[in-house]
């Protein structure tokens, strides 16, 4: 255990990864994307191009950005991540086309990729420093469900924001909240549990990071989870603004609707580390509410998509917990990039297809061919998975003292 002032560090290490996950998460653009989108030319189409371009960054550098976290200070590939984020959106906001709006995707996808597992490993390994990182889940949960926060309070702001300026003001302001963020980071201490690895290559990181989850069949089948469960949650999240302009949504209520997937995500956050591990027995919820919101083609289908919203955080919660215990700390980023890029390239024809699919017929279709893959993978679940995640204690080994607790 170390002494009383670097508890009290790593401490502040933990509440400053609070409060730059709240800043990051305040997107006023969000909620406003898809319509300024349309508004500058772009059609179902067009919109799955550009998010292809973003997807295709992401599979390009993820697992790259999750070597560089590990092997370099997480706390500079924070800071690299947060000036990708404001040229992404000083971009985003200049553009007159929806051409011109492409290239942003790929410094937003830096920005995202650089994030990816980051900041993850940076709140595990700062709570391994005083021997409390069986609090992960309950930290990374408030962590996680700050950044929600802010996404559904500045889509609530972001939706009269446009309202009261204009759209491309919506990407100014954000860069402009970015400069705190910036300096809350400058203030981070790294982690002494972070080993570094400089002398491995990219290759050799990646297979040793590979072959961790190969190796055991809980990481694997936990690995799995996570990648079909991300692959829902990224169609949920990158083309939920069609699904509101389907529904007749103009700028604000779009806002209120954004808000509130993000709110009830943030939830699902703080709710997960009191259920424990139990909360993987709600996979089969998850898949069968995504299904049942795709099939309905009324304003009721948000009850089920803000349903599948906050079933996906309680069980991406406690899946990645259970990873993050069982991956060794010098390919820990690593490991979550390497899941987060299988997601990626699995979407990447089908988010092709799933705006094929939208031109051609309606955003409730493509969703039910998405849904259609969750249930496939549902079926897998029933024959291997179920099992295999007997394996994990319903609640952590035995009580002990919280980091509050420790310090006093």
């Amino acid at each position: 255990m170390m002494n009383s002032k670097r508890s009290k560090d790593v401490l502040k290490n933990v509440y400053k990864l609070y409060a730059l996950n709240l800043l990051v998460g305040i997107v006023f653009w969000y909620p406003i994307e898809k319509l300024f989108l349309t508004d500058i030319g772009a059609g179902p189409l067009g919109i799955s191009i550009n998010a292809l371009i973003f997807l295709v960054t992401l599979i390009i550098f993820d697992v790259p950005s999750g070597v560089l976290a590990d092997k370099w200070k997480r706390k500079y590939t924070l800071l690299l991540a947060l000036v990708c984020f404001i040229a992404a959106c000083l971009m985003g906001g200049a553009s007159h086309t929806w051409l011109q709006y492409l290239p942003m995707n790929i410094l937003l996808g830096g920005f995202v990729v650089l994030t990816s597992g980051t900041f993850q490993a940076m709140m595990y390994d700062s709570l391994r420093d005083i021997d409390l990182e069986h609090e992960y889940d309950k930290h990374q949960g408030r962590s996680y469900a700050l950044f929600l926060t802010g996404l559904g309070l500045s889509s609530l702001a972001g939706g009269y924001l446009a309202d009261w300026f204009s759209m491309p003001a919506t990407y100014f302001l954000t860069a402009a909240v970015m400069v705190p963020a910036v300096i809350v980071a400058l203030s981070l201490v790294e982690p002494k549990s972070h080993k570094q690895v400089s002398d491995r290559k990219l290759k050799e990181h990646i297979r040793f990071s590979v072959r961790q989850l190969l190796a055991s069949r809980l990481l694997l089948q936990l690995a799995l989870l996570l990648t079909a469960a991300g692959i829902l949650r990224g169609a949920y999240n990158e083309y939920s603004g069609l699904l509101y302009i389907a529904l007749g949504f103009s700028v604000i209520p779009m806002g209120y609707a954004n808000a509130a997937k993000w709110l009830i995500g943030s939830l699902g956050q703080l709710v997960a580390p009191k259920i424990g591990h139990h909360a993987l027995a709600l996979v089969p919820a998850f898949f069968i509410t995504f299904l049942a919101f795709s099939l309905l083609r009324t304003r009721w289908t948000l009850v089920f998509f803000f349903m599948a919203g906050f079933l996906y955080s309680v069980i991406a919660n406690q899946t990645e917990a259970a990873i993050q215990d069982h991956t060794p700390s010098e390919v820990r980023a690593t490991t979550l990039s390497v899941l987060s890029f299988a997601s990626n390239v699995l979407l990447v024809p089908l988010g092709l297809l799933f705006g094929w699919i939208a031109e051609r017929t309606d955003v409730f279709s493509a969703y039910l061919m998405i849904a259609s893959l969750g249930i496939i993978y549902l079926a897998i679940w029933f024959a291997r998975g179920r099992h295999v995640f007997k394996m994990l204690p319903p609640v952590k080994s035995q009580p002990r003292p919280t980091i509050e607790e420790e310090l006093k």
